[in-house]
């Protein structure tokens, strides 16, 4: 057949790729592309794009970024809370979006559209009724599982709390259903796709996990590294990596101190909070942004993933086993991971979490052999092309039909 013609709808424009969620959408559109597709991306976005981003995803497809805030207004709260509707979904969607889809599809024309994120279904569902185009969406998390996870961590004398639950029950109906209408789901794990499924029995779920490219991250061996010094690169303005974050500070790290008072934390990432500004000191430091993290990778002895609410698959975590770190994480952050035969520990009580951390540091030849274990799993498991290959199978099966 000739050139499959995609339109690709994500929530915010994923270059550059400086965190996890653009890492995964970015890597599907290049994939796209470098598999013989024809690729449009159809991006919301309200953050400021540079030029250098814009030109570079252009390599890959055609670029189209609408101009639209995302943000949860004290409109859109109060309404979501009055209306009982989904403020996750219907934040993404407006007459002028839908105005601007129209115009695209009398300028081009798609025989697939591919929805990032569940957030994007209801737009790819009228995009299907109107133009009878095939739709598939990559399920980047069940969502409704974030908001009750984060709905049964907060207290109960937070009222916060009963309109997080409430959205959590509404978006998980309208999930269901959404599931159940698209043409396909990809979920990036196992266990995504059970959920899915236990949502939605008749629906079309397939496993498409989530890569890494192995040239991109690999290890300098010429560099030496710090055995003692543990990385930390996060996104800031999700609230689950930050309470993550503090539980490390404040309940792991005291005790890997009282053993290694020479240990190192390096914290990398944008939009890095005020108040962890405080925590710089001779043990930890704060970085921020930085325009690579490859480097800072290459010269330290272990990652970790202190995280208590998500789903899918930490991309972060792939890409540091690339780097040749071994990798201690709680089971939420590793979900989805298979069984490696090294480099990724698991941990979800303070005092484990501090104990094997203790362990890799005092130990490097055992890290540094771990952490070889874990490059040579990422390679033989977690590939762009392999995963990016099963969704474009499935496209052309569904336009062939």
């Amino acid at each position: 057949m000739e050139k499959l013609r995609i339109l690709q709808l994500v929530p915010r424009f994923p270059f550059p790729l400086d965190d996890g969620g653009k890492i995964g959408i970015a890597n599907i559109f290049k994939e796209f592309s470098k598999q013989g597709a024809d690729v449009t991306l159809f991006s919301l976005g309200h953050e400021y794009v540079s030029k250098e981003a814009i030109e570079d995803a252009a390599q890959y497809g055609k670029i189209h970024i609408f101009p639209h805030n995302t943000e949860n207004t004290a409109t859109r709260i109060l309404s979501s809370a009055l209306f009982r509707n989904s403020i996750y979904l219907k934040k993404h969607i407006s007459t002028e979006i839908i105005s601007e889809i129209n115009k695209l599809f009398h300028e081009q024309e798609f025989d697939i559209v591919h929805a990032d994120h569940t957030c994007m279904a209801p737009l790819a569902l009228y995009i299907k009724e109107k133009f009878k185009i095939p739709v598939g969406l990559r399920l980047h998390n069940i969502e409704y599982s974030i908001w009750k996870r984060y709905a049964d961590e907060l207290k109960s004398i937070n009222p916060k709390k009963y309109y997080v639950r409430q959205q959590s029950e509404i978006l998980k109906k309208a999930e269901a259903e959404i599931i159940n209408e698209v043409d396909v789901n990809f979920a990036i794990t196992e266990p995504d796709k059970k959920r899915a499924l236990e949502l939605a029995p008749e629906a079309n779920v397939i496993v498409a996990s989530a890569g890494v490219n192995p040239d991109e991250w690999k290890p300098d061996v010429t560099v030496g590294r710090n055995p003692k010094e543990i990385v930390l690169a996060t996104t800031y303005h999700w609230v689950h990596n930050v309470n993550g974050l503090k539980w490390f500070l404040n309940e792991v790290l005291p005790k890997v101190l009282s053993e290694i008072p020479d240990a190192q934390l390096t914290l990398i990432g944008k939009e890095a909070p005020e108040w962890l500004k405080n925590y710089n000191s001779k043990n930890i430091k704060v970085l921020g942004y930085v325009d690579k993290v490859q480097p800072y990778y290459n010269k330290a002895g272990l990652n970790i993933s202190p995280l208590f609410v998500g789903g899918g698959i930490r991309i972060k975590i792939l890409e540091a086993m690339a780097m040749e770190l071994p990798v201690v994480a709680t089971s939420l952050a590793a979900e989805g991971i298979k069984q490696s035969n090294g480099g990724l520990f698991i941990a979800d009580k303070k005092q484990g979490f501090a104990l094997k951390i203790i362990e890799l540091l005092s130990n490097p030849s055992m890290a540094r052999e771990q952490g070889k274990s874990a490059r040579q799993f990422v390679i033989s498991e977690y590939s762009w092309g392999k995963n990016v290959g099963i969704m474009l199978e499935e496209y052309k099966k569904l336009v062939e039909n």
